[in-house]
């Protein structure tokens, strides 16, 4: 990893603009940021993700860290806990950029100083010194840096420093009004300061559902009217509630601000010996010191705080239940009636005695049990709640046992149900409420239409065009609509080149494909389950069919329930709004249009939306082909989708779906043209950390992938019609350093493939052997012997693993030309000369193709013979002896 930066807890904007400098400074170190940042930090950085890459505190491998750079603060208590073990324990060298004092906590360091109101000020002249200048984005960060460490220029530690590098900064493009979006509104000189100092002290817990923001204060004279200051920073804070610990001249006030009666301040400060209501309330503390109280105030917290909601107030209710005497058939058609996908078993009585699933359901049938009783299946090992129960347990249960809903028990009845999404519903009520209502006026918009006919004739070869407007036809004959739906409409609006058909019926696909096939003398092949089936024409050439259909999910990443259903029902169960055009088929229509949701104007807008609320809900890996697509459009999420996208992220929905399924969306975004840049998009939402939590996506992962990415485009230059799994290097890439015991958990819990994972853990332990085995003093025959036992995977990886050139050129030689060398000399040619068949012929052309290999012999077939002649006198000679 070699050089880190980092700066402060409590992030603020001084320390951002002080870590974009320092990394202009060190531009191979990896910037690891602490995990608690100011609002402003989290809203600048969200907003402009391009501005700088880093890791987050929770994802840094501490590992081959060779020199640290902290920014903003001289004191090592306040850094990331893994920085400062790596300083006390590991002794790194560490270099320090500050503004606060000439002293500093830490010992055998590098120290630049200046007093200055901001470090960034330092760090910009810095730059300018060594004639390194920031892009105008960086400039803007840098300047709003300044401004929020002086109070707009105004506190008294502002110096003619800051006052210079600021000027510098907008001689260079630093914008104002980037500046002004990021900074609070004017308080007074002293109230900003202090508000500066509350909110550089403010840690965000979360008690009982309820996030509450603890801040504390040390000052040396009493502060008139601090508890606005306060009031301030629970208004720009956006916390439902903030407690203030201050301290005056040695005795301890507590202030505490709420907005929502869950989080009783008064029965806070009453503990203390305080009053107050609700929604305000202070006490004075004597005999104690700030910290004591800031470590009785979590258990307090903890005594005092309501949940935020109950398993009752949520709960589905009554529950649909089956019996345990039902069969497994019989219990199928119970949910199936109720669209549902799991419920309570109960027994005569009515108390439960297990839950049943239709994943469940679905294996038994397949094994011919349908007649069996469902107690013979149902789960037993299950965890349930009480109506009492807080939410924020119930939610440990779905997530932490991967248990599909939680049944609600009362004196061993169940009296309702929890499934993820009536929690996710509940904690972002009011948020999944608005952006609901922008889903809600788009689906009852009217749909717009147009007449592509021309863009057919012009984009598509003139047999598959001729062959879609026959099944407009055969559709007309047959009396139903059809449509061409998808990725093929969209990527015909973008101008870009996919003919996947895949064509919706309104109507029974699976009848009307077998009309096709026997219509057209082709195969077909039907899925009765989900309505579709597939045609193969005798040119080879394959169209999808699928009967127009509703899926519902009852539970997040669940398989979906199949109806029949008109076209714009069906274009509803689809991933984004880019997805839903249709084009129609039917003679007199044929080349209309149609656009329900806005799909257009979301290409014209560059925009990938989802097309409703709990999108993502019922099926999280929509976020991975989200990211995807819009990598591979250079598109944009839409404002709703994104923070929908960042909801399901933040609680860990990807634990609700089949690994399988997860895999899969990866092994797409790893057969893309440029895979790192999807990746990116991973790490920055969070996606990454959520499905593979110890892997930190660093400078050298993102190397790697490049390197890769190069490799491939070069051996699909030299070798077209070879198939390989370029998908598993990029997997490779990712998992590479990671112990093999944490490969074994992510492969399993993905549910890899047999055949994918031995290619995987082949590649990660034959490629490093191999270019350790790699060195100058063997012959090119010599590693010709070496890397022809491996596979065509391992070498490449190997050849985009290593970042000596040299290696990287023998082995895609090896690729290239080596492996393709033979002798000019045949078996024929020896016998001519009067050798008999046997081992030695092998021996000889093998010793003639590694010469040629070396350069040693011409490749004149003659001169070859000539060697031969020359290899045997000397075998003769050595067998005299």
């Amino acid at each position: 990893m070699g050089i880190v930066i980092t700066t402060h807890k409590n992030m603020d904007l001084d320390a951002l603009g002080a870590v974009i400098a320092a990394k202009k400074l060190y531009p191979d170190a990896t910037v690891v940021l602490p995990g608690t940042k100011g609002n402003d930090v989290v809203k600048l950085l969200s907003e402009n993700p391009e501005l700088i890459d880093f890791v987050e505190e929770e994802n840094f491998n501490p590992q081959s860290v060779k020199k640290i750079v902290i920014v903003d603060t001289d004191n090592i208590n306040r850094i990331p806990d893994s920085i400062r073990k790596l300083i006390k324990e590991k002794n790194v060298e560490t270099i320090v950029y500050d503004h606060h004092s000439a002293e500093v906590s830490f010992k055998d360091i590098e120290h630049h100083y200046k007093a200055s109101g901001s470090v960034t000020s330092l760090m910009v002249l810095l730059l300018k010194g060594k004639g390194i200048t920031p892009t105008p984005i960086e400039a803007s960060v840098m300047l709003a840096g300044i401004y929020s460490d002086t109070g707009n220029f105004r506190f008294s530690s502002t110096s003619p420093i800051d006052f210079l590098a600021a000027a510098y900064l907008v001689s260079i493009g630093a914008n104002i009004e980037f500046v002004k979006k990021y900074l609070p509104s004017d308080l007074s000189d002293k109230e900003l300061d202090i508000l500066k100092n509350l909110k550089d002290n403010l840690k965000i817990t979360e008690v009982h559902g309820n996030l509450i923001g603890i801040t504390y204060g040390r000052f040396d004279s009493y502060i008139k009217d601090i508890s606005s200051l306060v009031s301030k920073l629970l208004e720009i804070s956006g916390l439902p509630a903030i407690i203030a610990v201050l301290e005056f001249e040695g005795s301890v006030s507590l202030i505490g601000r709420s907005k929502t009666p869950k989080v009783d301040v008064s029965k806070v400060a009453e503990h203390f010996g305080g009053g107050g209501h609700v929604e305000a309330a202070s006490a004075s503390i004597k005999r104690k010191t700030v910290f004591e109280v800031l470590e009785e105030l979590k258990k307090v917290l903890e005594e005092v705080v309501e949940p935020l909601k109950k398993a009752k107030d949520i709960m589905t209710y009554p529950p649909i239940v089956v019996s345990f005497d039902s069969s497994i058939e019989e219990a199928r058609t119970t949910l199936m009636k109720n669209s549902i996908n799991a419920a309570p078993v109960v027994d005569k009585k009515r108390n439960i005695v297990g839950i049943v699933n239709r994943t469940l359901i679905d294996k038994a049938i397949y094994m011919g049990l349908k007649e069996e009783p469902i107690f013979e299946i149902m789960e037993r090992d299950f965890l349930q709640v009480l109506p009492e129960t807080p939410i924020g347990d119930v939610e440990k249960v779905i997530i932490d046992r991967h248990q599909s809903f939680v049944p609600v028990v009362q004196d061993g009845k169940p009296i309702g149900v929890i499934t993820r999404t009536d929690i996710l519903m509940n904690l972002y009520k009011d948020e999944i409420s608005d952006i609901s209502k922008f889903y809600e006026k788009r689906a009852l918009s009217s749909p717009k239409y147009k007449n592509i006919v021309q863009k057919l004739k012009e984009s598509l070869p003139k047999d598959l065009l001729d062959l879609i407007k026959k099944i407009g036809e055969f559709a007309d004959e047959f009396g139903v609509n059809a449509y061409i739906v998808g990725g093929f409409v969209r990527d015909l609006i973008l101008g870009r080149k996919n003919f996947d058909v895949d064509i919706v019926i309104e109507g029974d696909a699976t009848e009307f494909a077998k009309k096709v096939a026997k219509k057209a003398n082709a195969k077909v092949h039907t899925f009765e389950r989900f309505k579709t089936a597939t045609v193969v024409f005798p040119d080879g050439f394959r169209i999808d069919f699928a009967s127009a259909r509703t899926e519902v999910y009852k539970a997040p990443g669940a398989l979906p329930e199949v109806d029949m259903a008109p076209l714009k029902k069906d274009l509803m169960r689809r991933d984004f709004t880019i997805n839903t055009l249709a084009i129609k088929l039917n003679k007199k229509e044929f080349g209309k249009l149609i656009d329900f949701f806005g799909g257009l104007r979301d290409i014209k807008d560059r925009k990938i939306r989802i097309l409703h609320s709990l999108s993502f809900v019922e099926d999280p890996t929509r976020i991975l082909r989200a990211l995807r697509f819009a990598t591979r459009y250079r598109f944009e999420l839409g404002k709703h989708t994104e923070k929908l996208l960042k909801i399901a992220v933040q609680r860990k929905l990807f634990k609700t779906v089949e690994g399988q399924r997860i895999y899969h969306e990866l092994k797409q975004i790893f057969l893309e043209d440029n895979p790192l840049r999807v990746v990116n998009k991973l790490a920055y939402y969070k996606v990454l950390s959520s499905i593979f939590p110890t892997i930190v996506w660093d400078k050298k992962k993102k190397d790697l992938f490049e390197r890769i990415r190069k490799v491939i485009i070069w051996h699909k230059l030299n070798f077209q019609e070879k198939e390989i799994r370029y998908d598993l290097l990029y997997f490779g890439a990712l998992l590479i350093g990671q112990s093999f015991q944490k490969i074994d958990t992510y492969l399993d819990n993905l549910s890899v493939p047999e055949k994918d994972r031995e290619i995987l853990k082949e590649i990660l332990l034959k490629a490093s052997y191999l270019l350790k085995e790699v060195n100058k003093e063997r012959k090119n025959s010599e590693i010709y012997k070496l890397v022809s036992r491996f596979k065509e995977e391992v070498l490449l990886f190997a050849a985009s693993l290593t970042e000596e050139e040299w290696k990287r050129e023998k082995i895609l030689e090896y690729l290239k030309s080596w492996r393709f060398t033979k002798p000019a000399v045949t078996g024929d040619n020896l016998k001519a000369i009067g050798l008999k068949p046997g081992p030695i012929f092998r021996e000889i052309l093998n010793e003639l193709k590694y010469r040629l290999i070396d350069k040693e012999i011409p490749e004149d077939k003659e001169k070859q013979l000539d060697f031969v002649k020359f290899l045997i006198k000397e075998e003769e000679k050595y067998a005299k002896r």
